[in-house]
């Protein structure tokens, strides 16, 4: 995607680099909006988005620091076969795939916690699309509140989107990520919808193109490329409708919900924030930064059937439901995918590798990772900094090590 000379060799981190270092920086060391996503920069910007956007904080609250028990082992020599047929061991593969902060929990406790490209544990790291399960997690506290009926239209939410071709959309329709909006997740395509979400969102700079300057403004202009409720088809903007959804149900912003539904509730250490756009509306598909070990209490949360620290925090029965889903309405668009995982899905902003088993993950462009694993009780997340939006081979193989974690811990 991006040319090679453009790329910091593997395990090279910002400080090696030089990034943003200086009084001012040197104009090639320095990064803003213009290239704060591309490689090598987003090595630094990932762990510094405060710096770059206005940001609010999801609050930690006032309450104890919940406890993360250790259980240290080194998984370094954990062995799998990449996607090529090459065998390669965990410790090249953290290096080798631009990790920032990498942590293995087993049985409720920290196996294992490695901090790479000056990345500490008090850092915040930017999530991406891993975002997009937080929020769903708090739809799904809503839905258990019976705030929110899944089964709503979201006009019946959002009168702004009454008359819009979101309007009738079902709610889990769009937690599933099957309505039928027209909107293209292509990171690269000037033309492409996506292009316009990062524009409304403050992440990208406008130019000359002309399109709406606000998230919600966005989501009020897309249409329907066809009905609602048929195949799975990624697009980001599912998850601000989301986030929309939950402000008028509560009247609440969307940060503030976020601390007090669920990040004060497990005991967080650090202040997470969310990224804003010009008028204030938090970036609900992507714009999250927390530390790597208060979002491990996240995945240990959904681990849990969403009890952590002494609480239900999201109902058992929304984790149970993102555990599974239709692979049928998954494979339309996702045989790749599909391939590999033939039990895949998509369901409630998660992505189900095998509904039989439970396995479900997260995932973020530029390598976010949380892998869920109930049957052998093991939960794992990853932040890097790829030089790449996507690359399968990169996802595939992070999910075989992930899976080679899993069972060399059961074993």
């Amino acid at each position: 995607m991006y040319d090679k000379k453009d790329m910091a060799p593997p395990g090279v981190g910002y400080l090696d680099l030089k990034l943003m270092q200086g009084c001012p920086p040197p104009q090639d060391k320095l990064i803003d909006l213009r290239n704060w996503d591309s490689p090598p920069y987003n090595r630094w910007s990932f762990q510094h988005m405060s710096e770059l956007f206005p940001v609010a904080p999801i609050r930690r609250g006032k309450a104890p620091v919940s406890e993360l028990p250790q259980a240290t082992r080194s998984l370094d020599r954990v062995r799998f076969e990449r996607v090529d047929g090459q065998q390669t061991d965990l410790a090249t593969f953290l290096t080798d795939s631009y990790t920032d902060g990498f942590i293995v929990l087993h049985q409720g406790k920290v196996v294992s916690e490695q901090y790479f490209n000056g990345m500490q544990p008090h850092t915040l790291h930017l999530l991406q699309s891993v975002s997009k399960t937080l929020v769903a997690s708090l739809v799904g506290i809503l839905i258990g509140q019976g705030k929110i009926d899944p089964d709503a239209r979201v006009s019946d939410y959002v009168s702004d989107l009454s008359g819009c071709d979101y309007g009738d959309a079902r709610l889990q329709d769009v937690l599933d990520m099957r309505t039928g909006i027209q909107f293209c997740e292509d990171y690269t395509n000037p033309d492409a919808e996506f292009i316009q979400l990062d524009i409304a969102s403050g992440w990208r700079e406008r130019g000359t193109r002309t399109s709406p300057d606000t998230i919600y403004g966005l989501l009020k202009s897309l249409k329907k490329g066809r009905e609602h409720g048929g195949h799975f088809e990624y697009r980001s903007v599912e998850t601000d409708v989301l986030g929309w959804v939950c402000e008028q149900v509560c009247n609440e912003r969307l940060p503030v919900l976020l601390s007090r539904e669920i990040w004060a509730k497990l005991g967080a250490e650090q202040d997470a924030n969310i990224t804003l756009d010009r008028v204030g509306t938090a970036l609900a598909d992507g714009g999250i930064s927390a530390s790597l070990r208060d979002l491990a209490r996240f995945a240990q949360m959904h681990l849990q059937g969403g009890m952590f620290n002494g609480q239900q925090i999201v109902p058992e029965a929304f984790i149970k439901a993102s555990r599974q889903g239709s692979g049928e309405h998954f494979r339309v668009l996702y045989g790749a995918f599909a391939e590999h995982y033939p039990k895949a899905a998509y369901s409630n902003q998660c992505w189900v590798h095998d509904s039989d088993k439970g396995i479900y993950s997260a995932r973020g462009v530029f390598g976010q990772f949380i892998y869920v694993d109930p049957q052998s009780d093991v939960s794992i997340v990853k932040f890097s900094t790829w030089p790449d939006f996507l690359n399968p081979e990169w996802s595939l193989n992070s999910n075989r090590a992930f899976e080679a974690i899993a069972k060399a811990l059961a074993d």
